[in-house]
């Protein structure tokens, strides 16, 4: 990260290509050590209301401003440029596959997925009574791909309930 600059392209070479971005982190090197730092994501309006936009110190919020080639606002603005470089897990748009020698930009498990899809889409013009039996599928592919590409972490959520007076 730069000391004093506020916005970065999410990814410099194919800007275009991102969709959104998952997780971002700053990881901070110091001394030997290095620590990574979750950043917490704000709403265009929160970023908008923000007085002091030009405050600086270590990174801890970013806004993603979704346009052609997004733009990500981290703040407060770096402080300090080396030691700060932010990481970022993005979400990005499949590569066109051009000619028909090309590999299509897309996991395996979701081949006949887009296979189903193409038919049932191109049912739509060439054969429209086909399209509830190519529609259901597509679905039924689709699903199945999706459940081969779920997380598989265990996740729990529970109150912190230390603030509570038992008293």
């Amino acid at each position: 990260m730069v000391q004093g600059t506020a916005s970065y392209y999410v990814n410099s070479t194919v800007p275009s290509s991102v969709i959104d971005v998952l997780d971002v982190y700053v990881r901070e090197t110091t001394g030997g050590t290095t620590t990574d730092v979750p950043l917490t994501r704000m709403s265009r309006a929160e970023y908008a209301l923000m007085a002091t936009k030009s405050q600086t110190g270590k990174p801890n919020q970013f806004w993603l401003d979704k346009q052609a080639a997004p733009l990500m606002y981290i703040w407060p603005v770096p402080d300090k440029s080396s030691t700060y470089t932010v990481f970022a897990d993005a979400l990005t748009r499949m590569d066109d596959a051009g000619s028909g020698a090309n590999t299509v930009d897309l996991p395996f498990e979701f081949y006949p997925s887009l296979a189903s899809g193409l038919a049932y889409y191109i049912s739509m013009k060439r054969a429209p009574e086909r399209m509830p039996m190519l529609k259901a599928v597509y679905d039924e592919e689709f699903l199945r791909a999706m459940s081969q590409n779920e997380e598989r972490a265990p996740y729990s959520v529970a109150p912190d309930l230390r603030s509570y007076n038992t008293a």
